[in-house]
């Protein structure tokens, strides 16, 4: 109807209180620090475009990652990469963060102070750095991996393929990895840290400054100072099968291996004018190298708990491979080509047994054998030294070989003092035995017409060291004074082309150094040390060896220390 009514109502409400639950709200923040441990969440770097470890680090604030790999957690490069509190490839840690997929990531930890003996944390002056990668929830304890690949649809037949497989549970830890590329990347990395034993600081290291010398070298195989991966026309195959396995409490085997094959080219062309006075001439050069390598790597590590104070560790170790390098260039008319083929064969062992028998005193006993050889086969067509032989000769050929024995023990005690000062004290022998035989030949074709008299060597060079060192370091709040002398008598033995020389000299090098921690950002460090050190093979021989194409060298034949 068109009839308007107004209706009122008159409604009291009731006051009743009502209880809101509390609310909890967590906030992760993207770094932590607790103590000695830095934890970085993953997902709060991560932009979408990673691919690997590599990668995520580079996004990280206070990580760099060099152009080839290198890891620095500020200006340090970091010991290791573990995964899940274990560790791989040591020095080696590239073949994790250029390979592994970094989807599971969680967390990565960064240790500062960090020990490789679990024995010596606070008790050694460390000031090294490792990274532990946490993986996420879903991915531990069960096989996961990835596959990539990779062509090139345009003229060039460039391809690659990269695929992991893994299963990193709370016992077993897998980690299998291949790549296959020609497009310049490097899977390994630098991975001598891995073969060789490389001097450090470590504790337990003796022998590990110990290897044999390569003489020769085709130096014109050198890159421009242009980004790795613009210049690096390779073809590389590598596979890497690697497991931890824990068969108890108390015993742990590492098994690490790979083999790895690569192929690099290069490439010059270059065009010289000259004009002196009225004489004017051009030099042209095209030159095309090709450095062939294969490697073989084998390694088991045990890790026996004897109880929670004793520990034993050991490690044995192959490796072999073959290295060809060739160059052919032409100079103006000329052609010239050399080849060098190389050989290594390494067998090592090693032993530390570590006993902290007092909270604050560790007493470690370490030993290390290595055997290793390098055969090197270099030949020339060409013959540039008349001026040295007269001879009717048209290419050379030099056939070589180095190798080296070495056997060590170490007794290591380690004393912290209650006020902070440091206390240790070593006592150990190393025994290292060198052969070195050279032997250079002119030919005319295929006919041995001269081996110079002067150009031929065949020496045995030994030295025993038994050695004591004492070092104290004292802590004045935020000053420390290092006090150190080594102490080494040496029996030395050189047998040349059946003439013995031997000596027995005394060193003794002591050190002084003064450290000041300004802040946690900033310190001053100096210190002042008189060195002996003893003379090798390498600076004894006495006949020419031939080390490049156009070089000779040749040693004292005498034992010259040097001072520094």
């Amino acid at each position: 109807t068109n009839d308007t009514k107004i209706l009122e109502k008159n409604i009291i409400l009731i006051y009743k209180p009502i209880e809101l639950k509390e609310a909890i709200i967590n906030n992760e923040r993207p770094i932590s620090i607790k103590k000695d441990t830095i934890t970085i969440l993953a997902k709060s770097f991560l932009q979408g475009n990673e691919q690997v470890v590599e990668d995520l680090l580079k996004k990280i604030p206070g990580i760099n990652v060099s152009e080839d790999g290198t890891i620095k957690v500020g200006n340090q490069e970091v010991e290791k990469i573990m995964v899940e509190g274990d560790d791989f490839f040591e020095k080696g840690y590239k073949l994790v963060t250029k390979n592994m997929p970094v989807q599971p990531i969680e967390k990565i930890e960064v240790y500062q102070h960090y020990s490789n003996n679990k024995h010596l944390k606070g008790i050694e002056n460390s000031d090294k750095i490792a990274l532990n990668i946490k993986l996420k929830e879903n991915y531990r304890r069960q096989w996961f991996g990835n596959i990539q690949l990779g062509y090139g649809l345009a003229y060039e037949n460039r391809y690659e393929v990269r695929s992991n497989l893994m299963n990193f549970g709370k016992k077993d830890k897998y980690f299998f990895l291949t790549n296959l590329n020609n497009i310049g990347f490097d899977a390994m990395g630098d991975i001598d840290n891995l073969i060789k034993s490389i001097p450090n600081d470590e504790t337990s290291n003796i022998g590990g400054n110990q290897s044999v010398n390569s003489l020769l070298f085709v130096g014109s195989l050198n890159s421009p100072n242009l980004k790795r991966k613009r210049i690096n026309f390779n073809n590389a195959e590598m596979l890497s099968l690697n497991s931890i396995f824990s068969l108890s409490n108390k015993v742990k085997i590492k098994t690490l291996g790979f083999l790895n094959t690569d192929e690099n080219d290069f490439y010059r062309n270059s065009n010289q004018s000259f004009s002196i006075g009225s004489t004017t001439f051009e030099n042209y050069e095209n030159f095309i190298g090709r450095n062939s390598k294969i490697t073989g790597f084998g390694k088991i590590d045990l890790t026996y708990n004897i109880s929670k104070i004793i520990t034993f560790d050991y490690t044995i170790k192959f490796n072999k491979s073959t290295e060809k390098n060739r160059s052919d260039f032409i100079f103006n008319s000329d052609f010239f080509n050399e080849r060098l083929q190389s050989n290594n064969q390494l067998f090592e062992q090693k032993f530390v047994l570590t006993n902290k028998f007092k909270s604050n005193k560790v007493l470690l006993i370490s030993g290390r054998y290595i055997n290793e050889k390098t055969p090197q086969i270099y030949t020339a067509n060409q013959f540039l030294y008349q001026d040295l032989f007269n001879q009717n000769a048209t290419s050379t050929l030099q056939n070589s070989e180095t190798r080296m024995h070495f056997t060590g023990f170490d007794i290591h005690l380690l004393d912290r003092k209650k006020n902070g000062d440091l206390f240790e004290i070593s006592i150990g022998n190393q025994f290292r035995k060198d052969k070195l035989i050279s032997r250079f030949l002119l030919k005319n074709n295929e006919t041995v017409v001269s081996e110079p008299l002067d150009y031929q060597n065949d020496l045995f060079y030994s030295t025993n060291d038994l050695f004591f060192c004492g070092k104290y370091h004292f802590k004045f709040k935020k000053i420390s004074l290092l006090m150190q002398a080594d102490f080494h008598l040496l029996v030395n033995k050189l047998n040349n082309l059946e003439i013995i020389k031997s000596q027995n000299p005394l060193f003794i090098n002591p050190k002084l150094a003064l450290e000041w921690v300004i802040n946690k950002k900033s310190k001053a460090y100096t210190s002042y040390s008189l060195n002996k050190t003893n003379a090798t093979i390498i600076d004894s021989y006495t006949n020419y060896i031939k080390t490049s194409f156009r070089n000779f060298s040749k040693g004292t034949g005498e034992f010259n220390q040097l001072d520094s």
